[in-house]
């Protein structure tokens, strides 16, 4: 019973963890302009999804590492909040992608009013987009590279719809698929140089690290490892980010070696 108990834990965090990966992805290189409201209602049927599941978790936790009574009511917080963060993004990514998949959207020409870009801390996290479409002015959520092709335009034309939420989106017409390219380059780029202390210090743990393992396993006898859950889930997330790594590289060698106009 226990056994069956903890593989069903695992397949449920597993699927609900592949599931917002997919979004994520998705909608990192597919959503360019967007408002992100969830309504009220959605919100209240969110948490009631949210709060037997975070309740099971603190229960689960509480008892099974024999923490003190008074610990559950941070861990059911901290899992309320997680559930509610996470789903808030699959429902509202997920919405617009599927809405912009089956719809058919509407070609219009809008005046560029403003594009400015958000910082989340020393960040770049997106891009305002502020359009005015048949004399009305809306302002958008933008994917943060798309500062870098808009931000000299006067107008452009988008293909723009309504999701079942009532969020609207839309998506530039006319600008050159190389141009949308070398604009994520210059992002990437962006974003590198505002880390790259982070990144330096990151990869000297990293090197650090991979020599102690390799002296450790010199004085050691080989094991046989068996790899638990969350580092099988780690692992997942490293192919994943590698992915992510390759589409950068390649931009660089398309917009290096074989786009017509360097960045």
């Amino acid at each position: 019973m226990k056994k069956n108990l903890r593989l069903t834990e695992k397949i449920f965090l597993i699927a609900y963890a592949s599931i917002w990966l997919l979004v994520y992805l998705l909608s990192r290189f597919f959503l360019e302009i967007y408002t992100d409201d969830l309504p009220s209602s959605i919100w209240k049927w969110l948490f009631v999804f949210i709060l037997p599941i975070s309740l099971y978790a603190t229960v689960r936790k509480v008892f099974s590492k024999e923490y003190k009574w008074y610990s559950a009511i941070g861990h059911f917080v901290m899992y309320t909040l997680l559930g509610l963060f996470t789903g808030n993004y699959i429902v509202v990514n997920g919405d617009i992608l599927i809405n912009s998949a089956i719809k058919t959207p509407s070609l219009k020409r809008a005046e560029v009013i403003e594009v400015r870009k958000v910082f989340y801390k020393s960040s770049f996290n997106s891009t305002s987009v502020t359009l005015k479409i048949a004399e009305k002015v809306d302002t958008f959520q933008g994917r943060p590279f798309v500062y870098f092709y808009l931000k000299n335009r006067k107008a452009v034309s988008i293909r723009c719809g309504r999701s079942f939420l009532g969020n609207e989106y839309a998506y530039t017409v006319g600008i050159e698929s190389c141009e949308k390219l070398g604009a994520r380059w210059m992002h990437f780029k962006d974003q590198i140089y505002r880390v790259r202390i982070v990144l330096a210090i990151m990869l000297l743990v990293i090197v650090a690290g991979f020599l102690a393992s390799i002296k450790l396993q010199n004085n050691t006898k080989t094991k046989t490892v068996k790899i638990g859950f969350w580092k099988l889930m780690g692992i997942v997330m490293g192919i994943l980010l590698a992915i992510s790594l390759l589409f950068y590289v390649g931009l660089f060698v398309y917009v290096k070696f074989f786009s017509g106009k360097h960045f």
